[in-house]
């Protein structure tokens, strides 16, 4: 019986979201980029390193990207999931948030939906929450053990190493999906900006700037609970855990000042 021949394939990529570095057995420290490509596909891709996100040449949220995949099949249990060649990435530059809302609003769907699919079926989507409930803070039970990981390092140019820095804690939204959803959902964030300002007010708190983690946590919660809600549009893209299924908000999408309606 002939094996079946998987063919290298093109694709460019509007990236929506990138979540906060992972430690990885296989790839070191990776991200996760997802976004939708220019036929209106949701895709989740991988390994993108570190590094590539280090520099201010790296490519960002809201930009298109052109890459090759490994195979035009997907690369996990995930349909949306590709194995990317990495050293293929190329920086399209920025769409206009106009192009980006206009692909956005195709793909909109509750989580009743979502769950409702097989997630080998399905297993990224894009919310727009219609009503936010709380935002809660919980401690991180695996911190310890991940710390540990994470003493691996990542090269960047070769030249100096970096440390991921591992979150003691975890956010979660609560939050009503549509107009007709009856149920209370609570979602964990993993959004790169939201551990990344997590990051800095700890800081803060470390030189003595900030009072105590509580201090931390308002300020935290003050942006991505009160702030950006509040921007004329406002996405949570989501998605399953590898292993557990699970779905997690893997970004927040909204304007910025220097987005081109």
């Amino acid at each position: 019986m002939e094996s079946k021949q998987f063919m290298k394939m093109k694709e460019k990529l509007l990236v929506l979201t990138k979540t906060y570095p992972i430690v990885s057995k296989k790839y070191e420290h990776l991200v996760c980029v997802a976004g939708i490509t220019d036929k209106g596909e949701l895709r989740r891709i991988y390994p993108v390193p570190f590094e590539v996100f280090w520099n201010e040449k790296s490519f960002k949220k809201k930009n298109w990207i052109e890459y090759e995949t490994e195979s035009d099949e997907p690369s996990d249990h995930r349909p949306e999931s590709r194995k990317i060649i990495t050293k293929t990435i190329k920086d399209l530059g920025p769409a206009s948030f106009k192009e980006l809302k206009e692909l956005i609003e195709q793909k909109i769907i509750s989580l009743e939906e979502l769950y409702a699919k097989n997630p080998r079926e399905v297993s990224l989507g894009i919310i727009k929450p219609n009503k936010l409930i709380d935002f809660v803070e919980e401690a991180n039970e695996n911190y310890k053990k991940i710390k540990e990981k994470g003493k691996q390092t990542t090269l960047i140019d070769g030249e100096s190493a970096v440390k991921i820095w591992i979150p003691k804690n975890l956010f979660s939204y609560k939050f009503n999906c549509s107009e007709s959803c009856p149920i209370q959902h609570k979602i964990m964030c993993e959004d790169w900006e939201l551990i990344a300002l997590y990051r800095n007010c700890d800081k803060y708190r470390e030189q003595g700037k900030y009072k105590d983690e509580k201090v931390v946590f308002e300020k935290v919660k003050d942006k991505f609970f009160n702030v950006l809600p509040n921007k004329r549009d406002f996405y949570f893209v989501v998605g399953t855990h590898y292993r557990f299924k699970t779905y997690i908000v893997v970004g927040v999408i909204y304007p910025k000042k220097a987005d081109k309606y």
